[in-house]
């Protein structure tokens, strides 16, 4: 679940974008965001995720999205760190992702840890977080 979001625009394409809850959205253009979130389950701990979103029409509700997710914890039991890749969309209000495991980045129990998810959503995250579940 996140647990913060600091968006900011890095290029405004045609200045005609609109401010939601005090964020400013360019109609087209990309911005950055650094998230946090916090994991509760078989997946225990925390990651600090940097986004890229490249907005085609903020207005009708379209972006597309890039990110590295360095995540600090436990993966059913393992401890250790690694990065996720999320590749996605968001698109009239919710959101599609790919996520990986990036090879390579691992540490202690988490080194080898291998393998991908795909995640929707959509709407604000019910109370408590979401909930996925993990399969092998």
């Amino acid at each position: 679940m996140p647990t913060g979001w600091d968006e900011s625009v890095i290029e405004d394409i045609d200045g005609e974008g609109e401010t939601k809850n005090g964020t400013y959205y360019p109609s087209r253009g990309v911005t950055t965001a650094k998230v946090t979130f916090q994991y509760t389950g078989d997946i225990e701990g925390t990651g600090a995720t940097t986004y890229l979103f490249a907005y085609r029409d903020s207005k009708a509700g379209h972006a597309d999205i890039v990110g590295y997710e360095r995540f600090t914890g436990t993966i059913g039991g393992r401890a250790g760190s690694c990065v996720f890749r999320h590749t996605g969309s968001y698109e009239d209000g919710a959101v599609s992702d790919h996520v990986e495991v990036l090879p390579g980045l691992g540490t202690d129990e988490l080194t080898d840890l291998a393998g991908s998810a795909d995640v929707s959503m959509a709407g604000p995250p019910p109370e408590g977080g979401y909930e996925f579940t993990l399969t092998s």
